[in-house]
């Protein structure tokens, strides 16, 4: 029996060159948004779209750890969701992250849950507890 590189149909020649090393470069995430803690002055129901903004972020972050995010997209959100639900935003903030532990539906609850796609399955059922609620 040839046990020789022809028996196998390649010569030493017609061996496949290794392929490249690729070098794998770590990119940065953007940086959050500042996660002041403002919200601690004021009652939620009185907090202002910034504070509404700074107790997500740093509850969020608490729970699920950083998630890269656009400061400017987070302010428009945040800004947005405070408009739609003006005295009901911080209690449907605290009560997803206190009652809820972060958690809406099986789903972690970041920032993108304060969109206005998501009031329907989000905030609408919050809310509508929140009012029932003794």
């Amino acid at each position: 029996m040839d046990l020789s590189p022809k028996s196998y149909g390649r010569t030493v020649a017609d061996a496949v060159p290794p392929a490249p090393l690729q070098q794998h470069t770590p990119t940065a995430s953007p940086p959050s948004p500042p996660c002041a803690v403002t919200d601690l002055l004021d009652e939620p129901q009185d907090w202002t779209w910034e504070q509404l903004r700074d107790y997500v972020v740093r509850a969020a972050v608490d729970r699920h750890g950083p998630q890269p995010a656009d400061p400017i997209k987070t302010a428009s959100i945040f800004k947005s969701f405070h408009d739609r639900w003006g005295r009901q935003a911080g209690p449907i903030a605290r009560f997803a992250f206190e009652a809820q532990d972060g958690y809406w539906r099986s789903a972690p609850v970041t920032p993108n849950r304060f969109c206005r796609a998501s009031d329907e399955y989000f905030a609408k059922p919050i809310a509508e507890r929140l009012v029932s609620a003794p």
